[in-house]
């Protein structure tokens, strides 16, 4: 087994009761000593991301969504992941823990509490994608040559430094690991995802059509209106009927999953 490189994993927070039920309940996080860096009023994900690659001298800098559990062991499978992943390819930029390739193809997979499955197709061996989930990402500690200030809020980071990534000639890529999203389900694509993604379309217009694991960027956001119109509608009209909810306890999903 390899030795486990210097990790900082970094969250912004707005929900401390879920903070402490997921990310801040990971084992190796108290048993392995990995530093857990909370951000609170944070006004960008780039910019938590940008401070903590700036804060971090080696290693790598994992960004985790504040409902994402991470079950025992995590860090050195992590750890085996990269090494796999180094030896394909040294030059590599972003890598998760599911994202979409260019043909449309979903590679990785992430338990998803919101649909009461595991989400995503299985992978052995690191899958170069066009974009990343935001709930899991690993970066190399001071690599700040891929995170645009400029990108407001949180949404659609995950395409934006892998497209930048590209623009060095560098692969992303989505690994085989293991965690457990305790996700609320999507209601809305209004908002916060609205203005990225119309940042988005104005920043990479020239390379459009540019997949999402959401909805797509396009010239003319048409499939945007429509995925927003049937958030709504799933939101009023079809409640979960899977048994799990944000009152599960994600370390037993974890156990049922055979995670840990």
């Amino acid at each position: 087994m390899n030795a486990v490189p210097p990790f900082v994993v970094v969250a912004p927070v707005n929900d401390d009761e879920t903070l402490s039920r997921c990310l801040a309940a990971s084992p190796d996080l108290s048993t392995d000593g990995i530093p857990l860096r909370v951000v609170r009023d944070a006004r960008s994900a780039n910019g938590v991301i940008a401070d903590a690659l700036r804060a971090t001298t080696e290693g790598y800098v994992v960004y985790a969504h504040q409902d994402v559990y991470l079950p025992r062991g995590f860090f050195a499978d992590l750890a085996e992941q990269l090494a796999a992943l180094d030896r394909l390819d040294a030059r590599w930029a972003v890598a998760g823990a599911i994202g979409r390739d260019a043909a449309l193809v979903t590679h990785g997979t992430v338990w998803s509490t919101d649909r009461g499955r595991v989400v995503g197709e299985r992978i052995t061996g690191p899958a170069a994608v066009e974009c990343l989930d935001e709930c899991l990402l690993i970066l190399r500690a001071g690599d700040l040559t891929l995170v645009d200030l400029g990108l407001p809020g949180f949404h659609l980071y995950g395409v934006d430094l892998v497209q930048m990534g590209r623009l060095q000639g560098r692969r992303s890529y989505a690994l085989p690991l293991r965690i457990v999203h305790h996700a609320k389900p999507i209601t809305s694509l209004g908002g916060g995802y609205a203005r990225a993604h119309r940042y988005m379309r104005l920043k990479w217009r020239a390379r459009l059509p540019m997949t999402t694991l959401i909805t797509p960027l396009e010239r003319v956001p048409w499939k945007l209106w429509k995925m927003r119109a049937g958030a709504r509608l799933r939101a009023r009209f079809s409640p979960a009927r899977h048994g799990y909810g944000q009152e599960t306890d994600p370390q037993r999903i974890a156990r049922e999953l055979r995670y840990e």
